[in-house]
């Protein structure tokens, strides 16, 4: 991508945004890359405005940072296992994952058209379940993590610092959380708050394009995902060298051969299992 310093214009200048903890603009500057984590598609329908607000106001940060003369660790996931998808595709008939894998690579053109530059790195939910046991496997170890029924609950508290980001009050948190997928109001949870990390079986789950039926005897709940990935960056990156692309790429990524995502190879392996 060319920058202001390949057109002899010098460095950028840190971007600088709203931290919502403070209240007030901050300039993302500091050493070494910028890490920048954005939270991709459930790949059920198509591409929509929505979608290219988010990641053109993602892209311009991360050009920002480019232009600084920095470099730039971008990692974006593609929920490519969830409900919405698996409604999706019973209604219309579709397998679910030739479904994930259409409105994937629809997305990947559209990203393309806007010119959006393509994250570092793509990861996909079910190339990343090792990661969210090991990531839920540590918050057992350190008490944080209690059972309602078969369901794996996070106990918000064991963080000191829980809740001081957005300085809301338990009750709006609470009802924030109710209208954004939460679950406040079950029966059986420590505080209200207190987030779902792992869900037991609702239903099986099979795919007609592959003999592979994927052991969701006990799932996580995607949002962990998100975080579980983020986390283990490192990681994903010597999964992706170690399964997927064991060569370095030394170009840029591109959104139209982005190795990093193949929902079909991981479908294909054995056995997705998280225990």
């Amino acid at each position: 991508m060319p920058s202001l310093a390949s057109e002899g214009l010098g460095a950028g200048s840190a971007p600088v945004v709203h931290d919502t903890a403070s209240g007030a603009p901050v300039a993302l500057d500091g050493e070494g890359d910028a890490r920048l984590y954005v939270c991709g598609i459930t790949p059920y329908d198509a591409t929509h405005l929505g979608h290219a607000a988010t990641y053109l106001t993602f892209d311009l940060l991360q050009r920002a940072w480019l232009d600084q003369g920095r470099g730039v660790s971008y990692t974006q996931n593609v929920t490519d296992v969830d409900d919405p998808l698996l409604e999706r595709a019973t209604a219309t008939g579709i397998d679910w994952v030739e479904l994930a894998e259409r409105e994937t690579q629809l997305f990947r053109e559209d990203m393309t058209a806007l010119r959006i530059l393509a994250p570092e790195n793509y990861i996909g939910a079910v190339e990343s379940i090792d990661l969210v046991v090991e990531l839920v496997g540590r918050l057992e170890k350190a008490g944080a993590v209690y059972a309602v029924d078969d369901d794996l609950y996070f106990e918000v508290h064991a963080d000191p610092g829980f809740g001081t980001v957005s300085g809301w009050d338990a009750g709006t948190m609470a009802r924030i959380f109710g209208e954004r997928g939460g679950d406040p109001e079950r029966p059986g949870k420590r505080d209200p708050l207190d987030c779902l990390l792992w869900r037991a079986e609702r239903h099986p789950v099979q795919s007609s394009t592959t003999t592979v039926v994927i052991d969701l005897d006990r799932a996580p709940d995607w949002k962990r995902f998100v975080a579980a990935t983020e986390w283990g960056t490192g990681l994903v990156r010597r999964l992706r060298q170690r399964v997927v692309d064991p060569v370095v790429p030394t170009a840029p990524p591109t959104w139209a051969d982005d190795p990093t995502f193949d929902l079909g190879y991981h479908l294909r392996r054995e056995r997705v299992s998280s225990r």
